[in-house]
């Protein structure tokens, strides 16, 4: 029996797409593994006080005060003979963390970052940076999604005093069932075309100035390359290379990624005081593309994180603007060979594949 097979790992976050790909990197590579959801997951959509508004917003700056979250995750984590917490994503799980690591020091914790910083403009990520420094010294190692996102910790966010704790660069990607099934030998389109998978609601209270990425949008639709997308008001201008299509599940999205060119990777980052986290971060629209096994566009500048991820994947198109991507789409032939290596790619980018490589850096804790 393995060493990691003496271990029980619990992770702890949203109930999303990560929580599947991490249960799937780690399946049969250790003894237990269980998910807790996260503080802010459990609060998420109830209704609050003013007093527990102020109380949530202290316990974020220090430490989870919550007595009934903290019983139940200490109670789980107890008859789970928990050794090993994984949290994610970015700043979210940290006052978690460190509550729980106050009343259980024994078990190792891990924060696989994802996204960091969150924040587009300058406030908000000094006070980002300060949040992450000070849950560090009560974290036992790091997941980083690319060697950008650690060097960023290294240099900027912890300094020397975060060179001590253990990481590991781990490929974040989706499980091997949600990968296209269809094999596309070739695009359906025969003429230049691009379909788009990150945001288009742009009057949701979630969405950031990133977001907006109408200027590019317009840019590409006056080239004349057909721009596929999920409908929304903001973009519904009738433009006649515009092709929209209702939300679709993450198995649809892919599904439909398949028969289209290239998948488009980019933001509005003309819109942001800060771009790091679009500089380092790897979005999951970019797992997606991946796991659809459709070549890539995306900016020639910047993106630094995402092409890093993309070192193993030879489906790329980078371009200086608009009118450059699409004379390389109107290249079929390289269209069309682009197709065939992403398509054979995407087996490099499972959650499968980045099991072993984690459940080493686990037993090494």
């Amino acid at each position: 029996m393995s060493a990691s097979h003496h271990l029980s790992v619990t992770l702890m976050g949203p109930d999303i797409d990560h929580k599947i790909s991490l249960e799937a990197m780690l399946a049969n590579r250790v003894s237990g593994l269980t998910w807790l959801p996260d503080s802010i997951s459990l609060l998420m959509g109830r209704p609050l006080t003013a007093g527990q508004r102020i109380q949530r917003t202290i316990d974020q700056l220090t430490y989870t005060r919550d007595k009934n979250f903290l019983k139940k995750t200490c109670l789980h984590l107890d008859h789970k003979e928990t050794n090993i917490l994984i949290a994610y994503w970015g700043t979210r799980p940290l006052a978690d963390v460190i509550a729980i690591k106050r009343l259980r020091p024994h078990i190792k914790i891990v924060l696989m970052v994802l996204c960091f910083p969150l924040a587009l403009d300058n406030a908000a990520l000094k006070r980002q940076h300060w949040l992450m420094r000070h849950a560090a010294p009560f974290l036992d190692g790091i997941l980083y999604p690319n060697a950008a996102m650690r060097e960023y910790f290294f240099n900027i966010v912890l300094g020397k005093p975060g060179r001590h704790l253990k990481d590991l660069i781990l490929k974040p990607c989706w499980p091997q069932s949600y990968q296209g099934k269809a094999i596309q030998n070739q695009p359906a389109f025969d003429r230049p075309n691009l379909i788009y998978v990150g945001r288009t609601d742009l009057s949701n209270h979630t969405v950031h100035a990133a977001d907006d990425l109408r200027p590019l949008m317009t840019e590409i639709l006056e080239t004349q390359i057909e721009l596929y997308h999920v409908y929304s008001r903001e973009t519904a201008d009738g433009h006649p290379y515009r092709r929209t299509f209702e939300p679709l599940d993450q198995a649809g999205l892919i599904a439909e990624m398949t028969a289209h060119d290239a998948s488009l990777i980019a933001y509005n980052t003309s819109a942001c005081r800060r771009t790091e986290r679009l500089e380092l971060t790897v979005p999951d629209r970019l797992l997606t593309s991946v796991a659809a096994g459709v070549p890539i566009a995306i900016p020639a500048a910047g993106y630094r994180g995402s092409k890093q991820y993309l070192a193993d994947y030879p489906a790329v198109f980078e371009f200086d603007s608009a009118p450059d991507l699409k004379r390389q789409l109107e290249d079929r032939e390289r269209v069309l060979a682009l197709h065939e290596v992403a398509w054979r790619a995407r087996k490099l980018y499972t959650a499968e594949a980045q099991g072993d490589l984690l459940a080493q850096f686990l037993v090494s804790l």
